[in-house]
């Protein structure tokens, strides 16, 4: 009840706020600062704690920002924590693209995650678990070596590898959808042994919600 009382609070403050900052200013930061702080106060009056108000301030920080700049603050945070990785994080315009190389991220042949590229996964799990507001597609990768049905069944096993480590971290699993290509999407040549090394790669891309 007293859960109740306060959220009811919070989300009439937001909506006046909300009122406020349409009518008096035309400015994204704002929009951002206090669609965060009420969301962040959401996320105290449901969760009670330091994850809550992380994911409320995420959500306020989509209403006040919309898609684009919610895009850009990611993109940036998750560049900051991958810098010294070899995950290659692109903005694609509508969607950011996170490239995990296959030859770091699982052994040849196999499905089952690195030790040493857990780091990395559990900054991506972070980041994402900030900005609650998104979709995850998961897709796995592999050159044309070997046979067609063992490539597209092993990039599926990848995938779901990055998409079941991402759920343990707290990502919520109905966010995510994965996808194996096998060796029909590559980005490099698979005539040469660095061109192959290219496509053999897990890929996650993060949508807006909506």
């Amino acid at each position: 009840m007293k859960n109740t009382k306060l959220i009811c609070s919070v989300l009439l403050a937001g909506s006046l706020f909300g009122a406020c900052t349409a009518t008096g200013y035309n400015n994204k930061t704002t929009g951002t600062a206090g669609g965060a702080a009420v969301g962040a106060l959401i996320g105290q009056a449901i969760g009670q704690d330091t994850k809550g108000t992380l994911i409320g301030a995420g959500i306020g920080a989509l209403a006040g920002l919309g898609w684009g700049a919610y895009k850009d603050q990611q993109t940036k945070e998750l560049q900051a924590r991958l810098q010294n990785t070899q995950v290659k994080v692109t903005d694609e315009g509508n969607y950011i693209n996170l490239n995990l190389p296959g030859g770091v991220t699982f052994p040849t042949n196999g499905y089952v995650i690195g030790n040493g590229f857990y780091g990395p996964l559990n900054d991506i799990a972070s980041v994402l678990n900030q900005y609650p507001e998104t979709r995850i597609v998961i897709s796995g990768n592999t050159d044309n070596t070997g046979a067609y049905s063992y490539n597209m069944d092993l990039s599926v096993k990848r995938a779901r590898s990055v998409a079941d480590y991402l759920v343990r971290r707290g990502v919520n699993p109905n966010r995510i959808t994965i996808n194996g290509f096998g060796p029909d999407r590559p980005i490099a040549s698979n005539s040469t042994a660095s061109g192959r090394a290219q496509n053999r790669r897990v890929e996650i891309q993060i949508f807006p919600a909506y």
